[in-house]
């Protein structure tokens, strides 16, 4: 398929319902070309495409597929680009929910951790990009270990969030990681 044909698939996915989707996911092969395509698509100011890619990129990322570095570079830029626009709170919590499994380079680990510390992030009005957001700083402290004891802070401050989802990944990341809890 070229973009324009998965742009059309993506445009008949209603925000809802994710068997057109599914049924997307299960016709197409996710090699590097169909990473480039749905990378930019989900940059994309229409927030219905956009969610619909990333949601695209998260399920093949689950069924197994291990992004190139240059893949990562494109997925964290969007990370960054989802803050600062207009997009759709799916296509940054579906993002955030990549994150674990990118590679994260040293020369964006101060960007990174000022971008999940911001208003697009854990200020984000969306519970689950919140939710989401502390998940994503841990990763980020788990590959550079010098950003633990911040990064413990940020997790502990964020147990006073009003809203449950929060909480409940907040006591998992503590479970997974015995350093985020704390001094």
């Amino acid at each position: 398929m070229n973009r324009a044909d998965i742009a059309a698939a993506l445009a008949a996915f209603d925000g809802k319902h994710k068997d057109v989707l599914e049924s997307l996911a299960a016709r197409l092969t996710p090699d590097a070309r169909l990473v480039r395509q749905l990378c930019d698509l989900s940059g994309q100011e229409d927030g219905k495409l956009s969610a619909a890619a990333t949601w695209l990129l998260k399920r093949f990322q689950e069924d197994g597929l291990t992004f190139s570095e240059k893949q990562s570079e494109a997925l964290l830029d969007l990370l960054d680009h989802a803050a600062h626009g207009e997009a759709h709170w799916e296509t940054r919590l579906h993002l955030l929910q990549m994150l674990p499994g990118l590679t994260l380079p040293e020369s964006r680990k101060a960007a990174l951790l000022r971008l999940f510390k911001s208003q697009g992030y854990l200020g984000d009005p969306n519970r689950f990009v919140r939710a989401w957001s502390y998940n994503a700083l841990a990763a980020l402290a788990a590959r550079f270990t010098e950003l633990r004891g911040e990064v413990a802070r940020l997790l502990e401050a964020g147990q006073g969030d009003e809203a449950a989802a929060v909480r409940a990944r907040l006591r998992n990341i503590v479970k997974q990681a015995p350093w985020a809890r704390g001094g």
